[in-house]
């Protein structure tokens, strides 16, 4: 009966892996670009770093990468 269940269990994870693989083989760029489609892509003014709006820091009509670049320029 362990055997069996060993067995089954072994079949249902590589079924699993090899549609996983089948997947990511298909379409590689399938999770990049559920991700960035959509986005506005900012520049920082200190270093030029392209990062998105969403976690850019806005201060005026500046836009930097992290809080100490916004710091650093004031």
């Amino acid at each position: 009966m362990f055997r069996f269940f060993l067995v089954l269990v072994l079949l249902a994870v590589s079924l699993y892996a090899v549609r996983f693989w089948l997947n990511s083989r298909a379409n590689p760029t399938n999770r990049l670009t559920k991700r960035t489609k959509n986005q506005k892509i900012v520049s920082c003014k200190h270093c030029g770093l392209h990062v998105p709006v969403q976690e850019a820091v806005t201060i005026g009509d500046n836009t930097f990468c992290s809080l100490e670049h916004a710091k650093s320029h004031s």
